[in-house]
This record gives C-alpha cells, sequence and structure tokens, in this order.
C-alpha cells in the first residue's frame, strides 16, 4: 500500500543515503539504530511503494548506521564501514549483514534530507515508513549558443583590380574652314597584387570570424523552482542565455 504523510508529522526525519547513478531507486535509510533498505521504490512504475522497505538484520560488530559510511555498488549490493573500519557488504535478497575484507571506502554517510531527484522522500513516523513529494531543483547545466555571425568566405592573398579610362582629344585647324576633329580612346587595364602583410592581417581576422561562428558551451545556473516549474524554468533560462535547448 502506497503511503504519504504530511510533513508536520515527520519529526525527527529519518537518516538516509540515496543509491545515486549505480542505484537510482534504492535508499539505505536509518531509524533508531536501526537499518533499513529500499532496492527498488518502484518510480519507475509510478509514484514510489512504502511496501519496499525491510529491516535489515545487524550481526554482532556491526556499525551503527547512524554513524557508518555507506555506498551502492550497484543495484543489488552495498557497502557499509563502521568507525573501527570493519566493512560489510548487503547484497539484495540477504536479511542481514556480510562482513568482508574489501579496499572499497565509502565516504558518504546517511544523513537526513529534504528532497531527492526521483521527486519524493522517504519518512517515517509511527513505525512505518512513507513518501513526502519533494522534488529537488534542477542542478546548475549547460547549453550550447548558436553562430552568432553569418558563414564568411575564406580571403586569398590576391588582389585583383580593373579600371576603365576614356580619353577625348580634339583638333581644329588652323583655318576657319578647317573642320574640327575629335578622336576617342577607352584604356582598360586588369591587374593582379599580392601583399603578405595584408595577407596575413586578413587571415588572422577571418580566424576571429570563424571562431565567433562555432558553437559555445554556456553554463546555466540552478533552478530555484522544484517540480514541472522547475524545467520551465531550465527552458526560459536556455533560451536567454543561449536561444536553445539544453544539453
Amino acid at each position: 500500500m502506497l503511503l504519504f504523510a504530511p510533513p508536520g508529522a515527520l519529526e525527527p526525519p529519518p537518516l538516509l543515503l540515496h543509491g545515486g547513478s549505480a542505484a537510482p531507486r534504492a535508499w539505505l535509510g536509518a531509524v533508531h539504530s536501526a537499518l533499513w533498505i529500499c532496492w527498488d521504490d518502484g518510480s519507475r512504475r509510478g509514484p514510489p511503494d512504502a511496501a519496499c522497505w525491510q529491516r535489515v538484520d545487524l550481526p554482532p560488530g556491526s556499525p551503527d548506521p547512524r554513524d557508518a559510511r555507506a555506498a551502492f555498488l550497484d543495484a543489488a549490493t552495498a557497502v557499509v564501514r563502521g568507525a573501527d573500519d570493519a566493512t560489510f557488504l548487503l547484497i539484495r535478497g540477504e536479511p542481514s549483514l556480510q562482513p568482508v575484507d574489501a579496499s572499497i571506502d565509502p565516504r558518504e554517510r546517511l544523513a537526513a534530507i529534504e528532497c531527492s531527484p526521483s521527486g519524493h522522500v522517504p519518512t517515517h513516523a509511527h513505525g512505518a515508513w512513507a513518501w513526502m513529494p519533494s522534488p529537488c531543483p534542477l542542478p546548475a547545466g549547460q547549453c550550447v549558443r548558436g553562430p552568432a555571425l553569418p558563414r564568411s568566405r575564406r580571403p586569398s592573398g590576391l588582389d585583383l583590380f580593373v579600371s576603365v579610362e576614356l580619353r577625348a582629344q580634339a583638333r581644329r585647324g588652323v583655318g576657319p574652314a578647317t573642320e574640327a576633329t575629335t578622336s576617342t580612346s577607352i584604356i582598360a587595364s586588369l591587374g593582379v597584387a599580392f601583399d603578405p602583410a595584408r595577407w596575413v592581417g586578413r587571415q588572422l581576422a577571418w580566424n576571429e570570424l570563424h571562431a565567433a561562428r562555432r558553437p559555445q558551451l554556456r553554463d546555466l545556473p540552478p533552478t530555484r523552482s522544484r517540480g514541472p516549474l522547475a524545467a520551465q524554468e531550465r527552458d526560459a533560462l536556455a533560451a536567454i542565455v543561449c536561444g536553445g535547448e539544453v544539453r
């Protein structure tokens, strides 16, 4: 049966450890020196299921889960280490911790948390586990900004120039009866020039323009909203910063 509890009925909160990327639907919980495990919270199929929690048998010499460090190795294996460096494995399907000589040194401790990536937080009150909706804000992300300049043509090292000149010359005779004559000529010139210094300057300018056309990765701040509103806030930030989608 799925249980949800109001926030006011959850004092004190249990100490928790989420499975992270190694076991995204697994949880460890500590309540009054007792260790609990939820291997699959059922969030893949819908709302989380409170029936997933199972109490772990603690053999003599096992660490107090409130002071232990722990880590999930995968969706079916967790490692727990006490203050005296005694290490235990918790395997899915086994009811108790198993002593083991392990080189893995877990760093995280179980702690009270206010939100989770799955959108629900485990709670424990009156001897029963429940789930409280409490999604975390989206973490800082990045977006890709497209080119801000149009495509430019690569400069060449040669300068081509064309000139056209029109010449007209009038001639008059020395006598009053002599008619004036006019001659017209057109001169066209085609030339090619190469200036090494100018060519280097053009190459540098073109490289700067070409670099400005490359897609740029921009950082986005963490969202302040939670749940579906956080996704809308992230899309708005990406549109402002990059004009595109988050990647």
